[in-house]
């Protein structure tokens, strides 16, 4: 990979994604979508990033501008696993999006490589008919594409809307800790255990082989009830969301990704918080 273009930059695996590739030396360019990111910290954000010379910001609206056409194999990341899990999904109903993206891929479809980053949950019975739309019509922009399926991921910069997160804030400031009704319950992945195997996968494959779907997984049993009981949630909270059944076909590989373990994991995410609170809340 040569380049990449990374959908909502600012968001939780998304910047992940782009800090991992930054740091591998690949050209990144990020698109700030006004709607969706999380603006509390996004300075702290972009001092992170902004001042490695590889990468660059741009809004959506410039997108078809700002990025020539590719000369270089790129890959387009777009996580719906962040919009997702934040409930800002409909983001990618809105037509000057759909256009510009489309408008992009259409244009470098010869040179692009669309990766997917999507919820698990997308594998449901109830699957979000809409979603699955999009990321049909999206894949018909494009000759290459990879889909990644997700359980939940934590770690640095994880939004609120997780548990581990308020279980963690909670440390500071007294708050109920409630689960979401979109959180996944059954496995867990440190977020640089997860962007670190999809770009494995990625290096490893030939650009152009057919179009593949990938479900990580931690291998280890129980291990998203392990990392709540290891932050001291309560098991009924834990167990307070019921999930439905996934529908799995032979075509889905199932990756075993390489976990940190939980103590270094955890603990990088708790002082990550009290960098950002250093006085507390």
């Amino acid at each position: 990979m040569d380049k990449a273009v990374i959908f909502g930059v600012y968001e939780f695996i998304s910047f992940h994604a782009c800090k991992t590739l930054l740091n591998k030396g690949v050209e990144v360019v990020g698109i700030h979508i006004d709607e969706i990111e999380n603006n509390l910290f996004l300075e702290e954000k972009r001092l992170e990033i902004g001042r490695n010379s590889n990468f660059s910001e741009h809004t959506i609206e410039e997108i078809n501008n700002c990025c020539e056409e590719a000369a270089v194999k790129t890959a387009f990341i777009l996580s719906v696993y962040d919009l997702y899990i934040l409930n800002k999904e409909a983001i990618l109903r809105k037509e000057k999006i759909i256009e510009s993206i489309f408008h992009y891929l259409e244009r470098n479809q010869k040179n692009i490589e669309l990766i997917f980053l999507l919820p698990i949950q997308m594998l449901g019975a109830k699957r979000d008919i809409e979603l699955t739309n999009f990321l049909n019509k999206t894949k018909g922009q494009v000759e290459n594409s990879q889909l990644f399926y997700l359980p939940a991921i934590y770690g640095p910069w994880q939004p609120e809307a997780f548990l581990f997160q308020q279980a963690i804030i909670a440390k500071f400031q007294k708050q109920e800790l409630k689960l979401a009704d979109r959180e996944w319950t059954r496995d867990v992945l440190f977020a640089d255990d997860a962007v670190a195997s999809i770009f494995e996968i990625l290096e490893t494959r030939k650009y152009g082989d057919p179009p593949r779907s990938y479900l990580l997984k931690s291998g280890e049993k129980s291990y998203w009830t392990r990392c709540a009981a290891y932050l001291h949630i309560e098991e009924g909270l834990a167990k307070s969301n019921p999930l439905e059944p996934l529908k799995v076909n032979n075509e889905l590989i199932k990756v075993s990704v390489k976990v940190t373990s939980m103590a270094d994991s955890i603990t990088k995410q708790i002082e990550h918080v009290n960098r950002l609170f250093p006085s507390g809340l």
